[in-house]
């Protein structure tokens, strides 16, 4: 059933906007004329999402950093809303973009609101996007909330990225060394091979090994090709089910090293996010629920949602956090529940926010130092266990020429 985008006034002259399903654009007219008297200001059809790979419009993180900063500005200094969406879409290039932003100015103009017009675009507004522009239209400083937003995403793409950083070196590594033994195995241990099998020697058990697994490589490589890209789908499957991301989370937080980075990103994340939230002057409970719905580790937003429910039943956010240690460090929550007592909660996330976003700065800088002895002992077990395997036979073959 088509969706239609409607604004109308009530009896006060109090504007309403939102979204009407109905079989056609007379049945939505009637509809909204039967409903508390409301005159219909304007009704446009829903356009319909646009397929994933058919110019569905995608936003990147830096990408949007810059909407949000030059949209603040524009309003800063004076620019309406809509002229402002049109100044951002002459200046971009991208076709999916475009049509996404005239399709806003369009709503817009025809009287919706902000919020409700990047509504339709939630695969590049997030939840906690939308929720702070909608709070900064009700009470008039949105100006101020684009601030808060761009400040969040800059920390919020900084954390990531250093994360990110900090995976890439072990990363790497693991590769080079990983391909380093299939290089072996798949060309040279070949040759090898029948230099061995011109004598009828009783070989070791890892050279078996290894010539069974070479053999399998370059006699069936599309069997292998098989199995691997099937193991590999195995576990992503593993990895997505909805069953699993308790366990998955569980393991990401106890992983060395890995899982205090983990930790530190996530309670940087919740600082800062409540934090702009807060300013925005929405309510503590909702925001709750917000960060709830956008953290990426179930086990955050699990206990977020029960956090939320302890607080709407007039609890202390920092009294729930205590809960949660092996998530929530101390120094957080001792910060918080600070903050609750002397009323200062927008300070002290702010300063919560920056002492870990520093902490997995330090960590994501020493991650590499801190890995090397580790990723030593794989490449020797790895590359050193092929080469015994190789070297073991050798010591055998004057014995075997003898004979």
């Amino acid at each position: 059933m088509p969706k239609y985008n409607y604004v109308v006034t009530d009896e006060d002259g109090k504007k309403k906007d939102g979204i009407i399903e109905a079989p056609s654009r007379d049945s939505a007219l009637q509809s909204l004329h039967l409903k508390d008297g409301s005159i219909v200001l304007s009704l446009v059809e829903a356009e319909k999402n646009e397929g994933w790979f058919l110019g569905r419009p995608n936003m990147s993180m830096q990408e949007k950093m810059l909407f949000v900063k030059n949209l603040a500005t524009m309003i800063k200094v004076g620019i309406t809303i809509s002229e402002s969406f049109e100044i951002i879409r002459d200046q971009t290039k991208d076709k999916s973009l475009r049509r996404m932003y005239d399709d806003i100015i369009d709503m817009i103009n025809s009287g919706q609101s902000l919020s409700k017009s990047l509504q339709k675009y939630d695969n590049n507004f997030s939840e906690i996007f939308i929720n702070m522009i909608a709070t900064g239209e009700q009470a008039g400083n949105l100006e101020q909330v684009l601030e808060y937003l761009d400040l969040q995403l800059e920390k919020d793409y900084d954390v990531r990225k250093k994360v990110v950083s900090a995976l890439i070196y072990p990363a790497i590594i693991v590769t080079m060394t990983i391909g380093m033994g299939v290089g072996i195995v798949v060309f040279i241990m070949p040759k090898i091979t029948k230099i061995f099998s011109s004598f009828k020697a009783n070989l070791p058990l890892p050279t078996r090994m290894l010539i069974g697994f070479s053999d399998t490589l370059t006699q069936k490589p599309w069997q292998s090709a098989a199995v691997f890209f099937l193991t590999l789908a195995f576990f992503i499957v593993i990895f997505k089910l909805k069953a699993m991301k308790p366990f998955w989370g569980r393991v990401i937080v106890s992983m060395p090293l890995f899982g205090t980075i983990v930790i530190s990103a996530n309670v940087a994340r919740f600082s800062r996010t409540i934090n702009s939230l807060l300013q925005a002057s929405v309510p503590i409970t909702e925001a709750l629920t917000i960060i709830s719905n956008t953290l990426d580790n179930i086990l955050y937003r699990k206990a977020l949602k029960e956090i939320c429910e302890k607080v709407e039943q007039g609890g202390k956010v920092g009294d729930s956090l205590e809960k949660y240690e092996k998530l929530f460090p101390p120094m957080c929550t001792k910060m918080v529940s600070l903050g609750e007592r002397t009323g200062t909660l927008e300070i002290t996330t702010g300063k919560v926010a920056e002492l870990y976003e520093k902490e997995v700065d330090t960590k994501t800088k020493n991650i590499a130092t801190a890995i090397e002895p580790i990723l030593l002992i794989f490449m020797a077990a790895l590359v050193g266990g092929i080469a015994i395997s190789i070297i073991l036979p050798i010591y055998q073959l004057p014995n075997l020429i003898k004979k």
